[in-house]
């Protein structure tokens, strides 16, 4: 289940010119990973629906890249596993900054009092506060769960793998994997207060 098109022995060898300064190895590295992270992005935007409204794919790409990139200034991953959750990571909070921008830029038009960015209009999907209340809090609350919990949460919910795919990857059992996956969600519904919206 590794992936093909980045191997760890190449990641590091990326990650290591990039933070000796070679702005090359940043274009070579998003050349390998700029599709597979580009499906990420457009999966896991599909949890924001206000976000839609506003961003496309592109726009969103763009702005994870960049807080990657700054992250791996200091940070080498160990492995293509922990690259690609880092990757997923910063698309969520990316998403999240734009959720909060968007919220409150919906809020002060429907009260006729945002004057900034006339020409930007929104697509026309609109969702109620409470609906954009829900999600912002569930991405937020991702990002506070274990280690491992979170990481195969993520998987399911954001990239849409399987269990049996996960227990694979982890090289573990399909128990192993539902054990995290159930104390995931009983976790976010507790912290929630009812049920999980559907990814």
């Amino acid at each position: 289940m590794s992936d093909p098109s980045l191997e760890t022995v190449q990641l590091r060898e990326y990650v290591q010119r990039w933070q000796a300064g070679d702005s090359k190895a940043a274009d070579e590295l998003l050349r390998r990973i700029g599709e597979r992270v580009e499906r990420l992005v457009r999966r896991m935007l599909r949890g924001y629906p206000n976000v839609r409204s506003w961003a496309d794919t592109g726009d969103i790409f763009q702005g994870a890249v960049c807080r990657l990139l700054n992250t791996l200034r200091k940070l080498a991953p160990a492995n293509t596993r922990d690259f690609f959750n880092l990757a997923a990571v910063h698309i969520r909070r990316e998403l999240l900054d734009l959720a909060r921008k968007y919220a409150g830029k919906q809020e002060l038009r429907a009260r006729g009092q945002d004057e900034s960015d006339e020409d930007e209009q929104p697509v026309a999907e609109q969702v109620e506060p409470e609906e954009l209340e829900m999600w912002t809090r569930l991405h937020e609350t991702v990002e506070q769960l274990p280690a491992e919990d979170r990481e195969v949460f993520s998987l399911v919910f954001y990239h849409g793998w399987t269990q049996p795919q996960i227990a694979e990857l982890f090289t573990v059992n399909e128990r192993t994997i539902r054990r995290r996956w159930q104390s995931a969600c009983l976790e976010l519904s507790r912290r929630l207060g009812g049920q999980l919206p559907a990814p």
